[in-house]
């Protein structure tokens, strides 16, 4: 078998290949064996029709099932021997058709992987932010702990500011009940738009029991297109009104969360606060690497590995406002065609930096073993209270261990970078 690979660019290859004879003929009896297995022509048991009758009614059809054998099996193998990294499903092009005795040729254009040079990432200049940890930090951290084990107890009081209010409430526009707007024994914490504002502020001073109409009319641009610029008269009955309490800063608190009195809390909170700032450290120091090694190293991108990641980011933006998480107004223009140009931008710079990471792993013959895979998923199964065997299950299952593995690999190229920068 004849290959020969022409470069159309730096990231397209086009693979020209010529078949000899007689592998197209080994072929062809292969497939006209597996064909006469299969066919039942009168007068004749399955595997026991001649050939030349085979050829005189599906000659057409076997010739096209060789030319997709022929490069379905040699394909492969080229890429391989040619030590081709294709980004993308390959085009071919069959010249002429089959015929016994003759070369079968055709070519397959495909993108691939650029082999690049990573420049400039030894002695890089990089500037590291000193970590420090206020006692203010500190008060702010042991006050969101208290926060987050307050409870609540229920009051005969009206409602005030952060009361947890139960509520019946049903929406009406014209006098008529709007679909889907009712609700009851919902619960809501004053101050913190749980419910509209303009509700929540109606319902200060409304006591367990009684009743409150109030006319709110919904901004020009909300969210739920329903509702968009009407006026809504929302019918609310207060079920309990509940106070928050907050547990006091003592060493009984400190024990109900296992720590030994008061002050080991507020070491623990500190260190806390120092890993958390360590590691926004790092990746604002990622950034600033890759951004530096971005700017110092040009080079050709494969279309499709973008067009593979854009449309990867645009089903995440898309899933993200589906689910609520980014309200369509923030988003802004949340067309097909203005989510494809945004997330394009992001997809190149994202495609140059794993390619320089890639080529600095290369260079430096860093790579990642079997036992970190295990490890970091280790890791990743306790953080997500779940059996280390079957999540790694999952994540072999879905392909997902090769994201795992390529983080890792990330993070060992920035520690060598960054042990080798010139920093300030």
């Amino acid at each position: 078998m004849k290959v020969l690979v022409e470069d159309v660019s730096s990231v397209k290859k086009r693979i020209v290949v010529e078949v000899p004879p007689e592998d197209i003929g080994r072929e062809i009896d292969v497939v006209y064996r597996e064909l006469g297995a299969k066919i039942a022509i009168d007068g004749f048991r399955k595997g026991k029709v001649p050939k030349a009758l085979l050829e005189s009614r599906y000659k057409d059809y076997v010739m096209g099932e060789v030319a997709s054998k022929l490069v379905e099996n040699s394909y492969p193998k080229i890429i391989k021997e040619k030590n081709l990294s294709p980004v993308s499903r390959p085009l071919i092009d069959v010249k002429g058709g089959i015929e016994e005795g003759q070369y079968f040729s055709y070519t397959a254009t495909v993108e691939v992987r650029p082999v690049i040079t990573a420049q400039d990432y030894i002695g890089m200049q990089i500037k590291k932010e000193e970590i420090s940890v206020s006692e203010a930090d500190v008060k702010n951290g042991v006050e969101m702990l208290r926060e987050r084990n307050a409870y609540f107890s229920e009051v005969e009081r009206p409602v005030r500011e952060m009361d947890m209010v139960i509520v019946d409430f049903e929406c009406f526009e014209d006098g008529k009940p709007i679909k889907d707007m009712k609700a009851s024994e919902y619960p809501a914490e004053i101050g913190t738009n749980t419910l509209i504002p303009e509700l929540e502020n109606a319902l200060k001073g409304v006591a367990k029991g009684e009743e409150k109409e109030v006319t709110i009319k919904f901004p020009d641009k909300y969210h739920n297109k329903e509702l968009a610029g009407k006026e809504v008269l929302f019918r609310v009955k207060v079920k309990a009104v509940k106070e928050k309490i907050s547990p006091a800063l003592d060493d009984e608190f400190a024990k109900d969360l296992k720590f030994n009195d008061i002050n080991h809390l507020r070491d623990e909170v500190r260190k806390d606060i120092i890993r958390h700032k360590e590691a926004e450290e790092r990746e604002r120091l990622k950034g600033e690497i890759l951004a530096k090694l971005v700017a110092a190293n040009s080079f050709d991108i494969p279309p499709a590995l973008v067009s593979n990641y854009a449309q990867t980011f645009v089903s995440r933006a898309l899933e993200e406002i589906k689910k609520g998480r980014i309200k369509p107004e923030d988003a802004g223009d949340i067309s097909p065609e203005k989510l494809q140009e945004r997330y394009t931008k992001i997809a190149e710079t994202r495609v140059r930096e794993e390619l320089i990471m890639d080529a600095v792993a290369r260079q430096e013959g860093i790579t990642v073993s079997e036992e970190e895979i295990d490890l970091k998923m280790k890791e990743l199964a306790a953080g997500r209270y779940q059996r280390f065997d079957e999540f790694k299950k999952k994540l072999l299952e879905s392909g997902a261990d090769r994201v795992v593995a390529a983080g890792i690999l990330e993070d060992k190229v920035f520690d060598l970078i960054i042990s080798k920068a010139n920093a300030k």
